[in-house]
């Protein structure tokens, strides 16, 4: 029987296809030439009071050039698609946890169960063909859905056909000893003999070289080449050659091919890894191979994984000359993962699943997501990387975002040091500063003096992502700025180039980090990473020359601390504790096409294989326990005392949502004989989500507590918070009883209560614009902590974690406002809160009506619809610049994503739009977590960035502010300009517009006034004043009235449109 793991997605076909015709709407209005036409729009105005200032949303250095567009310029593609059909997948109807327990289905049902899905996969796909589709892969263990690839224009086609349930557009990710084994416990573990023997993990990856020696392969570079060929166009690479599967790598399956995304996915047999030091470019893989060494490598001597004694299946997902992750092999190989002979019995699925990739502000959305869950219901347990995008509130990568999903973070490794940058001239900024070690460059081993140059030293190739010609950096120490390509690219390119080191400058703040390895050949010479403020000090003073020096011996320890590059969380679409674990992510593991070589692999990617081995051992030694008591015992016995920097803030401990419920420590793990998790959410951690409070509140949550020894036992339970400040403050109180008892070989609940005092929190300083990026504000406002468990064998802790957001409340006493001889006003009173509610007044424009939320995305979707609800303006820095108010049904946890704003501006109104202005994140997909505003001048398609965007986390509201001057605009020019919204996370499609709107910035139809700058004060109320304008009704026709965006307001009573009668 299916289970409640269908999700809400299963809703009637006509919902289905009405929500289709709705969110691919663009297809559409693309075809009749949407983007322009005036239709028919509500007549909107909206006025403010005095023009205000905001200097606050300036970018500090001033207006930066971009070669950004806007994601309307971009529709005019045939899209890949998921066709989701009506039947449940075979994981969901064979049963919970059907792996341990035993499923509904026996194995001549189950085979039959596939023949029918196939049956009517084939029937579907026939009918696709015939409207023009393509096939690209079909799934019916986790998903069951066909891939195709279809015009645009044929998608609400394809999603009226017969048994389609979604049409999903698909998503692409991106990749992600000696001393680490023992270090997390596992060396004890393999000592008491186990190694996980007869446990079986698929690695969804690049490949592995299995002919290395760590995986019992002849171990020679010939007999690599023997098995991959010369090049990524050998045919060699494409059949097995008699040389797999082996003892050690017993199964796995190729679904990308050598040359994608260069090219079609072309899959084939051989799972073979491509590595760079063997294979000449493009080649640029190896990730794989040094993931799998890491879970279950054994040359059967000294070096040895966390589970040497376990299987390996090689499931080659990710592309042999990039870093990207193909999503249609994602769901083949999950679907591989669990039935591995392919018979349709899935009484063979794997035990592990590891996935070291992912996609930043992971989202619900995502399909790859809802297949690991169904992995995970199934029995399988599911680990993927929390990835490297650093302190940044909601980054946290999917498919590890997804709840059932083990998230990892990234640790330091016990030998990683803080190496010290020495400015030796100019005196002036002469010093010390932390400079981090890539591990996978060359040591340092010597003092190394040099001039710094930054780039070419000419003002070109500043991020150093092109080739330096031969020699030109000969003798140099050299600087170049993070984004566009890898941070190996980066110091090879500069390698290659003659320089002595490599330095990589942050555009953004936060500490340095140990950066991912992005393929390629051996990097030759050391890299080092600096903060964005250390950058900025030595460009500062290039112009009469910097010196530098790194001497090897110039280190602090950084031992149990987090490393910077690990991704924070909250979940973006459950605002749950994520990342879950840490480990650390710098082990000396196998290198591809080396036959024995090793080197340094960094990031969550290295991370992720350390927690996928500790579950090994877990499975091998408790063969009846779930993916969920895996998890729980892995997160129970972490490591609780790791820090954030200690070189940087000593002793500060690293916050809960970057580092979970701690360092793993399986040792611990394999010998508790409890665990603990949340009854309700099924995750061994207690999240109390965002809350935005106007009152003091409390919340409960009932904790399980399971006894696997074979007598009653007492627990005591103590509750604490991470930090003593937030314990001191009295915002919070968490109380339990005193302990609970558990009778043998048996589950026992409690409930735990968090209670808040609205009054004693702190103050909101997060945004997502200009501080979109702080980690350490959104540290400065959650609380977070343990719940101990304890008796005289064992200590097991669940984290717990609370974002809460001290709000104010205002209601108006109307929303309509007729005006007596021009005149009118309207009371505004404060319902609720501590602190002054603070009210931004805009022209109103324009309003749309909501979309239904039953055709809203449910999980595994994959795509998002972003539900416009009102759109304003108004005038500001003297008259100089313009702001664009979006208010829309739901919140986005954060700005960056999943929605994108195009403002079209036909600044002569002659029919054609000239400008947009459009918000993106600044630098890059997950590069500042920072949102900004540009401005495209589309004659020309030059792109400017003048100011933050205007937005909070957890919200519906965006203002975006633009120069008036950039728009071909003054304040008493009469323009047009329409609003569309974008899913800018998975599809780039057109989910909603208001379109055809009117506005004159300094004669609006209304003008409103009267309100405090402060806002309006708690437990009071003020009257806001709405004057007509003459001539108004003429230069801004679209006015119907007022509004008024809130600011720190609870979900949902973010916004009031006042509409006005003349």
């Amino acid at each position: 029987m299916p289970t409640r793991h269908r999700f809400d997605e299963f809703t009637s076909k006509r919902n289905t296809n009405d929500h289709l015709r709705r969110t691919m709407r663009a297809i559409f209005l693309r075809m009749v030439g949407i983007i322009f036409i005036v239709a028919q729009v509500f007549a909107h105005d909206a006025s403010a009071q005095a023009v205000p200032d905001v200097p606050e949303l300036a970018l500090p250095d001033g207006p930066v050039q971009t070669d950004a567009s806007p994601q309307i310029l971009a529709l005019q593609r045939d899209i890949q698609i998921v066709v989701k059909l009506t039947d449940p997948p075979l994981a969901v109807v064979h049963g919970r946890n059907a792996k341990r327990l035993g499923g509904q289905l026996s194995a001549a049902q189950q085979r039959a169960y596939v023949a029918q899905l196939t049956q009517k996969q084939d029937a579907l796909l026939a009918q696709i063909r015939n409207l023009g589709g393509r096939d690209l892969g079909r799934v019916n263990k986790a998903l069951n859905a066909v891939i195709v690839a279809i015009g645009a224009s044929q998608v609400p086609a394809v999603a009226a056909l017969p048994r389609v349930l979604t049409v999903r557009p698909l998503h692409d990710y991106l990749l992600d000893l000696s001393e680490t084994v023992p270090y997390i416990g596992a060396s004890a573990v393999q000592n008491l003999g186990f190694d996980g023997a007869g446990v079986r993990v698929a690695v969804l990856d690049s490949g592995i070289d299995y002919t290395h020696k760590f995986f019992g392969g002849a171990g020679t570079t010939a007999a690599y080449l023997a098995a991959y060929g010369t090049s990524t166009t050998d045919p060699k690479n494409a059949s097995t050659d008699g040389l797999f599967p082996t003892s050690k790598i017993v199964g796995g399956y190729d679904f990308v091919g050598e040359r994608w995304p260069n090219a079609p996915l072309a899959p084939d047999p051989d799972p073979i890894d491509c590595g760079p030091s063997a294979i000449p470019a493009p080649c640029a893989g190896g990730h794989g191979t040094h993931v799998a060494d890491i879970i279950a490598g054994n040359d059967g001597a000294a070096h040895k994984g966390v589970a040497p004694g376990a299987s390996l299946y090689a499931v080659k997902v990710c592309s042999a000359v990039s870093t990207t992750c193909s999503g249609v092999a994602l769901l083949e190989a999950i679907d591989f993962a669990l039935d591995p002979d392919g018979d349709g019995d899935i009484s063979d699925a794997v035990d592990v699943i590891n996935m070291s990739l992912g996609s930043s502000y992971g989202q619900i959305q995502d399909d790859v997501a809802e297949a690991s869950a169904v992995a995970s219901q199934l029995g399988v347990v599911v680990v993927a990387a929390a990835g490297n995008d650093a302190d940044r509130p909601y980054i946290v990568s999917s498919p590890s975002s997804a709840p059932d999903v083990i998230s990892v973070a990234q640790t330091q490794t016990p030998s990683a040091v803080m190496n010290r940058m020495t400015i030796v001239s100019p005196l002036s900024i002469a010093g010390d500063y932390s400079a981090v070690f890539q591990p996978w460059s060359t040591k340092l081993t010597s003092i190394i003096q040099a001039p710094v140059q930054y780039g070419n030293g000419a003002g070109g190739n500043l991020n150093g992502c092109a080739a330096f010609a031969a020699g030109s950096l000969a003798g140099k120490i050299v600087l170049v700025d993070r984004g566009i390509c890898t941070f190996s690219s980066k110091i090879r390119n500069i390698a290659n180039g003659g320089g002595l080191i490599g330095v990589i400058g942050l555009i953004a703040p936060g500490d340095p980090f140990e950066g991912a390895f992005g393929g390629g050949p051996p990097i030759t010479i050391p890299g080092f990473m600096i903060s964005q403020a250390t950058s900025n000090t030595i460009k500062g003073k290039l112009s009469g020359g910097v010196v530098a020096k790194f001497d090897p011996n110039n280190t602090m320890p950084l031992v149990m601390s987090v490393v910077g590059t690990s991704a924070r969380g909250p979940s973006y679409s459950f605002n749950s504790i994520k990342p879950e674990i840490g480990a650390p992510g710098a082990s000396v593991s196998a290198e591809a096409g080396t036959g024995t070589g090793q080197t340094s692999f960094g990031g969550t990617s290295g991370a992720t294989p350390m927690i996928s081995g500790s579950a090994a051992l877990l499975i091998q030694s408790h063969r009846s326990l779930g993916p969920l008591e895996i998890k729980a015992l892995l997160m129970n016995t972490a490591e609780t005392n790791i820090q954030t920097n200690p070189v940087a803030q000593p002793g500060v401990l690293a916050p809960i949502t970057r580092i979970g419920g701690g360092e793993v420590r399986v040792n611990r793990a394999f010998a508790s004989s409890t665990a603990a998790w949340d009854a309700g959410d099924s995750t061994p951690s207690l999240s109390f989500g965002y809350n935005a409070l106007t009152g003091s509140k409390a919340f409960e949550k009932t904790v399980a507590v399971h006894n696997y020894g074979n007598t009653r036992r007492t627990y005591s339970i103590n509750t604490s918070f991470r930090y003593s400040d937030d314990a001191a403050s009295g915002a919070l109180n968490i109380s339990a009883p005193s302990s609970v008892i558990v009778e043998a070989n048996s589950t026992a609940t409690f409930r735990v209560r968090l209670k808040t005092d609205v009054s004693k929190l702190p103050v909101w300083t997060l945004n997502g614009g200009s501080r979109g990026g702080d980690g350490f504000r959104l540290q400065g406002v959650e609380f977070d902590g343990f719940i101990t468990l304890a008796d005289t064998t064992d200590t097991v802790r669940l984290p717990w974690h609370i974002l809460p957001h001290r709000a104010a409340e205002v209601t108006p006493a109307s929303t309509n406002v007729t005006l007596s001889g021009g005149a009118g006003s309207v009371l505004l009173n404060y319902t609720g809160g501590t602190v002054n509610a603070r009210v931004d007044v805009f022209s109103l424009l324009g309003t749309s009506g909501r979309i239904p939320p039953p055709t809203l995305p449910g999980p595994g979707d994959n795509f998002a619809v972003i539900d416009l609800k009102s759109v304003g303006a108004r005038l500001v820095n003297n008259g100089t610049a313009i702001q664009f108010a979006i208010n829309t049904f739901g919140v986005r946890s954060h700005p960056n994503y999943p929605a994108e704003f195009d403002i079209y501006v036909d600044s002569n109104r002659d029919g054609v739009p000239d400008y947009v202005v459009f918000n993106l994140e600044n630098g890059g997909f997950g590069v500042t977590g920072q949102n900004v505003v540009a401005v495209v001048k589309l004659a020309t398609h030059t792109s400017s960035i003048f100011f933050f965007a205007d937005a909070d986390l957890d919200s519906g509201n965006i203002i975006l502010t633009a120069p008036l001057s950039a728009l071909g605009l003054n304040a008493s020019s009469r323009f047009d300009f329409s609003v569309y919204a974008f899913d800018n996370y998975f599809t780039g499609n057109l989910t909603d517009s208001i379109v055809g709107m009117t506005y004159t910035p300094s004669t609006p139809r209304f003008t409103a006034s009267g309100l405090p700058a402060t806002g309006v004060p708690v437990s009071g109320s003020s009257t806001l004043n709405i004057q007509a304008v003459p001539g108004g009704d003429v230069a801004s026709p679209s006015r119907q009235g007022i509004l008024l965006m809130y600011r720190d307001a609870r979900t949902q009573r973010e916004a009031d449109a006042i509409f006005v009668s003349p």
